[in-house]
């Protein structure tokens, strides 16, 4: 069946900062509750909540696929937001720098629907898409991904949106965002 993750990367850790991770996400956490990385790595994950990994040096959040799709451009941060769907053949990332999109690629049923931005290094040698956003996952978080335990600690945080979300929030981005979804 393969993979069926969803999720962004941050390359800081937002343990101690919660109320700013929630604030990128554009939600509220509701509650919160102990789960286990294999238990976030979950196929299909819902939209009601998602699972937080804390590396040293990163954060990664599994979210659904419907959120994953997106560009989270922030200010001083890299992050990659991806799609990864073996059994659906959909492989879709956003790598941002500083704020600033570097890198756009959506593949569903080997056609390529969105390639914005320079083929970053790891794309010139690898082919697999799977391997691609899974090398880019580790390389932000700063630790393999196959090489984290899967009883390793993980967050899930039961989500809510929040009433009050501004035009400034650092998730926003300009009218130029379209859903991963939105390739015709």
């Amino acid at each position: 069946m393969g993979l069926n993750i969803s999720g962004l990367v941050l390359n800081h850790n937002y343990k101690n900062d919660l109320e700013e991770l929630a604030l990128v996400l554009g939600e509220e956490f509701h509650k919160k509750e102990e789960t286990t990385f294999g238990e976030g790595c979950e196929s299909w994950k819902s939209d009601e909540y998602c699972d937080v990994y804390f590396s040293d040096i990163g954060t990664l959040v599994f979210l659904s696929m419907e959120k994953g799709g997106f560009e989270f451009c922030i200010d001083g941060r890299d992050t990659f937001s991806f799609v990864l769907s073996e059994s659906t053949m959909m492989f879709c990332f956003n790598y941002t720098q500083n704020g600033q999109l570097i890198r756009s690629y959506f593949e569903s049923d080997d056609e390529i629907q969105e390639d914005e931005g320079t083929p970053l290094e790891i794309e010139r040698t690898e082919e697999d898409k799977s391997e691609v956003i899974l090398h880019l996952v580790g390389e932000i978080l700063g630790e393999e991904f196959y090489e984290i335990d899967m009883d390793a600690a993980c967050t899930r945080f039961w989500l809510k949106e929040p009433e009050n979300v501004t035009a400034e929030a650092p998730h926003e981005k300009t009218s130029e965002q379209k859903a991963w979804w939105k390739f015709w």
